[in-house]
């Protein structure tokens, strides 16, 4: 899984000079430059011999940031991004007195981090002023995620809460972390099926179901596998065979036959229970009416495919709350954060507005409608007329019926690690003009192609 990590240290670069002289450190063990390569490339062109360390400095120092806004990530002093073996490596200054090193890659990410941070603080040490290094701290730890403002623009219907202050605007979700079972994923998976969730949502309608009515919604095989998950259990109807009426109701046949109930008779025809009729009926069990409140299998459901799409447990969250709204699941990773709402039923308009407003104000680039039926024209509607706002802020999409969800949340989470990439690239490309993401995005293609399938595989998982 491609992702990206960072780590922030107490360590200061404060002319483009000492960045300059750790670079040289950084190519010299054997990291690739890609903006310094691309400088010396230039010259190479025109048959001049390679630049040194003040000519690139005065370059760079003579070249005014076009930036629009003032922002910590876009420093004064520029870094650079280095290709080297199956990973892109970063280094740039984060305000003065951090330092700011991450990682592309799609395996083993953490560990080739680490060992490039001892490269650099091994630059630093070696090269930079000894009395300013006695300052600093290789502290190197990963910085808390925040959602940057900027993402956060001006949205008429909402606009109010962008006059808030910004402690308002960073309101903690209260969620839960999941906690399920191995049985209850197994369980999660039969409801997907839409005759099986069907029949299970009728039961739970009229409580008790006789196994005649049964098997005309449901086949004895899937019965079977709703009893043995545990999602449904068996009774047993004792009628009398003159008019019918219920004797009475036991869990098990058993019952029928060991005292006291083998000795009784009943009192219309006198006959023993166990010469009386027997007939199976079905319930909800415990857990079967668990995973139906509140769609529970389809959070479920819906939680597994992010995991095995490379979305780490401990960043997925349910039933959020805050200011007494809820929202079904929350993602935040890939230093994003997106929410996702889930229907076992339609998707209507007046599902629509709320789900919106619950996004924009909580901070989601993406909100995620995951519906195991559809949504509806009005509501596709409202999406279209809203989104064609200039000022829209995030992005809607919808998930209609169990193939498209399972096919499209992959997708979702592979954008997501493509975005963070690509925004770790853009302080860089902003800098010098260039964008650097068509080169960075078809290098990591070409090393995924290059790695064996085995390996490939290897990397579909939830670490770092």
């Amino acid at each position: 899984m491609l992702r990206v990590i960072t780590f922030v240290a107490n360590a200061s670069v404060r002319e483009q000079t000492e960045m300059e002289s750790l670079l040289t450190h950084l190519r010299d063990k054997g990291y690739l430059p890609v903006i310094r390569g691309m400088f010396t490339g230039v010259l190479s062109l025109a048959k001049l011999p390679e630049p040194g360390e003040q000519l690139i400095t005065k370059v760079i120092i003579q070249t005014s940031p076009m930036y629009r806004f003032r922002r910590p990530e876009f420093s004064e002093i520029l870094g650079d991004l280095f290709f080297a073996n199956e990973f892109v490596y970063l280094v740039n200054p984060l305000g003065q007195d951090t330092l700011q090193a991450s990682v592309i890659g799609y395996r083993k990410q953490e560990e080739a981090l680490r060992k490039f941070c001892a490269d650099v603080e091994d630059g630093i040490k070696s090269r930079f002023d000894g009395r300013r290094v006695r300052g600093m701290k290789f502290n190197w730890k990963i910085p808390k995620f925040r959602f940057s403002m900027y993402v956060r623009r001006r949205y008429f219907p909402f606009e109010e809460f962008f006059e808030e202050e910004e402690s308002e605007h960073e309101e903690e979700l209260k969620g839960t972390t999941p906690n399920y079972s191995l049985e209850d994923i197994k369980a999660a998976e039969l409801l997907v099926n839409t005759d099986i969730r069907r029949f299970m949502l009728r039961l739970a309608q009229v409580g008790k179901m006789t196994s005649k009515d049964a098997v005309e919604l449901a086949k004895s095989d899937i019965l079977e596998r709703l009893l043995s998950l545990g999602l449904i259990t068996e009774e047993y109807l004792l009628t009398c065979k003159q008019d019918q009426h219920t004797i009475c109701v036991v869990p098990s046949k058993k019952h029928l036959t060991t005292d006291p109930m083998a000795s009784l008779r009943c009192s219309i025809c006198g006959r023993s229970f166990p010469e009386e009729n027997l007939q199976v009926i079905y319930t909800l069990s415990e857990r079967g009416k668990k995973l139906l409140d509140g769609s529970l299998w389809m959070s479920i459901w819906v939680t597994e495919l992010l995991k095995k799409s490379g979305v780490k447990e401990e960043c997925i969250k349910w039933g959020l709350e805050a200011s007494g709204e809820e929202l079904d699941i929350m993602v935040e990773d890939f230093d994003s954060r997106l929410f996702f709402e889930l229907k076992d039923r339609e998707f209507g308009l007046g599902d629509a507005y709320p789900f919106v407003y619950r996004t924009t104000r909580y901070g989601g680039v993406s909100g995620i409608i995951a519906t195991m039926d559809k949504v509806s024209t009005d509501a596709k509607k409202f999406f279209e007329e809203e989104t064609h706002r200039r000022e829209y802020p995030i992005r809607i999409q919808y998930l209609e019926g169990p193939k498209q969800i399972q096919e499209d949340i992959p997708k979702i989470v592979e954008q997501l690690a493509l975005s963070q990439a690509r925004r770790m690239i853009q302080p860089f490309s902003i800098r010098i003009g260039f964008d650097l993401w068509p080169i960075v995005e078809y290098w990591l293609k070409y090393k995924t192609n290059e790695t064996p399938n085995e390996e490939v595989a290897a990397t579909a998982d939830n670490s770092g």
